[in-house]
């Protein structure tokens, strides 16, 4: 994995079993094309953890932005 704020290759290595509806679920998806390996299932899997983190963030932020402005309107 390469690092965007430096030129420096960095790599993490995952060597884990995987069992019960986390095991159902990658076989389903692969069975369906939807992932090609476990390196591309673990890769989606962060990419959607990441995604929906992100979102998340975002609703917060315009809840508190929308807080703020009700507190104004209700102070003028």
């Amino acid at each position: 994995m390469t690092s965007k704020n430096s030129g420096e290759s960095r790599k993490l290595w995952v060597n884990f079993p995987v069992t019960g509806e986390p095991l159902d679920i990658y076989l389903e998806l692969k069975g369906r094309g939807i992932v090609h390996s476990t390196r591309d299932a673990f890769v989606q899997g962060l990419r959607c953890l990441h995604a929906k983190v992100v979102e998340m963030d975002l609703r917060v932020a315009q809840l508190k932005a929308s807080q703020r402005l009700n507190e104004e309107f209700r102070g003028r």
